[in-house]
C-alpha cells in the first residue's frame, strides 16, 4: 500500500502532473482506497489485475495518491456527519499522455465506469517538462497590443450584430459602420460559422474592404476576427485559407471543436487566436463531475493556445459565482513557466455603464466585447464604439463615466439607454 502514496516533497519536479479533485463519500467509506484505486485504474490499471504489469511499469507509468484532505477537516469519530467532502490529490505519470489536452483530460477527469469515482477535477499543477511542450499562446497580450497599436488602455471588441443570416455584403456594410467609431477589433459571432450564404474567405474579403474604407476616414485600422469553428479538418482548412486572403487573426470555439483542435490552429496559423467559450458550460456545471471554470475556460485554453479569452462574468446573466469569474481570469493572466499570459475578453451584456467596474476588478489588460451596446445605440453603431472608448478613458483618467457622460454626448445617451452600472 505504501508505494501507491508519495509526500508532496518528493513528488515536486518529477515529471507528474498534479490533479486535485473534490468528491463526497459516506462517513464510514474507504476514502484512501477510492483514491488509490483511481490513481491506478487512470494509469496503468482496471478494476481487476491482469497479466503483463511489470515492477518497471509501475515505477514509470502508476499514479500516486500524494493527499487526501477531509472539507471541513474532522479528526474525531464523534464530529463525523453522515457524508464527509474529501480533496483528493493524484500525481499521474506525464509520460502516460505528452503534451497533448485531449489525452490529459482522458486520464485526469477520467472514465467513471472503470475507476468507480464520481469527483470534479479542481486543479491540475504542471511541472516545467510538460508545460514546455505546450506551444501556448503565440502572441499573448503584448502580441495582440502590438496588432492593433494599443499599449496601455483595455481594447474595444465589437461582435457584429444580428448574430447570423447577413450576406458578407450585408454584414460588411454594418463593419464599416462599426468601424467608423472607435473600436479595436471587429469579430464574428460565435453563430455564424462558415455557412454557403456567408463564407468565412468571402466575408474575409469583405470586411477588410469595409476596415479599409474606414481607415482612409479615421486613420484606424481596424482587426477583423472571422469565427473559423468547424469539425477539425475543414477548420484548419478554412483557417490557412481566411489568413492567405488577410485576415490577421481568427476566432475558435474551442469547447465545440475540442481542446485538441485549438492546439492544432495554434500550431498551424501564425495569427492571433480569439478562443470563445461557447460550449463550455457542461464541462463545469456538475456539483460533482467534470472540472471546474478556472480549468475549462482559463487554464486550458491558454495551454491550447488562444491568444483572447472569452471570460463568463458574473454580471451577463449566467448565474457564474465571483470567485470563480476571478480565478478564471488569475488562470488567464497570472504569469506561468513557459506559457505568455492570455487577454481576458470580457462579453454578456457588456456596455459603457459596465466599464468601469471590469476595469476597477480586472484592470487595463482586458478587451471589453460589446455587441448589442454597439450597434443599438440610439445614435448609431459608430457612437456605440465611441461611447465604449469615452468610458474607457474616463476611467483610465480616474474620472467617473457618469460625469464624463455629461461631456460626451455618445457616452451619455448610451447611459441613458443602458444604465450606468452592471
Amino acid at each position: 500500500m505504501s508505494a501507491m502514496f508519495s509526500l508532496s516533497e518528493t513528488i515536486r519536479g518529477e515529471d507528474y502532473l498534479l490533479a486535485t479533485f473534490y468528491l463526497q463519500m459516506p462517513a464510514d467509506a474507504d476514502v484512501l482506497a477510492k483514491a488509490t484505486g483511481y490513481a491506478v485504474g487512470q494509469t496503468i490499471g482496471t478494476w481487476i489485475e491482469v497479466p503483463g504489469v511489470t515492477d518497471e511499469m509501475r515505477q514509470r507509468h502508476r499514479g500516486r495518491v500524494v493527499k487526501v484532505l477531509e472539507a471541513p477537516p474532522v479528526d474525531l469519530a464523534t464530529q463525523t456527519a453522515e457524508t464527509t467532502g474529501y480533496f483528493i490529490q493524484i500525481a499521474l505519470p506525464t509520460v502516460n499522455f505528452g503534451p497533448s489536452i485531449p489525452m490529459m483530460l482522458a486520464t485526469s477527469i477520467g472514465n467513471d465506469v472503470s475507476t468507480s469515482v464520481q469527483a470534479k477535477l479542481v486543479d491540475l499543477e504542471l511541472p516545467d517538462s510538460l508545460a514546455q511542450g505546450f506551444v501556448g499562446p503565440r502572441f499573448g497580450i503584448q502580441g495582440v497590443r502590438d496588432l492593433v497599436g494599443v499599449q496601455d488602455r483595455p481594447l474595444v471588441l465589437n461582435m457584429i450584430k444580428p448574430c447570423t443570416g447577413l450576406t458578407p455584403e450585408q454584414g460588411a456594410k454594418i463593419f464599416y459602420e462599426t468601424a467608423l467609431g472607435g473600436v479595436d477589433l471587429i469579430k464574428d459571432d460565435e453563430l455564424l460559422g462558415n455557412p454557403t450564404f456567408s463564407p468565412v474567405v468571402d466575408r474575409v474579403k469583405a470586411y477588410l474592404a469595409a476596415a479599409e474604407r474606414a481607415k482612409q476616414e479615421t486613420g484606424r485600422d481596424v482587426v477583423y476576427i472571422p469565427n473559423v469553428t468547424d469539425r477539425p479538418d475543414k477548420l484548419l482548412d478554412t483557417a490557412r485559407r481566411a489568413v492567405d486572403a488577410g485576415a490577421r487573426a481568427v476566432m475558435i470555439a474551442y469547447a465545440s471543436a475540442g481542446y485538441g483542435t485549438l492546439q492544432a490552429l495554434a500550431e498551424t496559423i501564425d495569427v492571433p487566436i480569439l478562443a470563445h467559450y461557447a460550449g463550455a458550460t457542461p464541462y463545469f456545471e456538475g456539483a460533482g463531475t467534470g472540472m471546474s471554470a478556472p480549468l475549462a475556460l482559463g487554464l486550458l485554453p491558454r495551454l491550447g493556445g488562444a491568444d483572447m479569452a472569452l471570460t463568463i462574468t458574473p454580471y451577463g446573466g449566467y448565474p457564474l459565482r465571483r470567485l470563480p469569474y476571478l480565478k478564471t481570469v488569475q488562470e488567464l493572466q497570472l504569469p506561468r513557466p513557459h506559457i505568455k499570459p492570455v487577454f481576458p475578453v470580457v462579453g454578456g451584456g457588456v456596455h459603457p455603464g459596465t466599464v468601469e467596474t471590469y476595469m476597477k476588478e480586472l484592470g487595463p489588460d482586458i478587451v471589453l466585447g460589446a455587441g448589442g451596446a454597439i450597434q443599438g445605440h440610439p445614435d448609431g453603431a459608430a457612437a456605440g464604439a465611441d461611447a465604449m472608448r469615452q468610458a474607457i478613458d474616463a476611467v483610465m483618467a480616474g474620472r467617473s463615466v457618469v460625469d464624463a457622460g455629461a461631456e460626451h454626448p455618445a457616452l451619455g445617451r448610451a447611459l441613458e439607454r443602458f444604465g450606468s452600472s452592471v
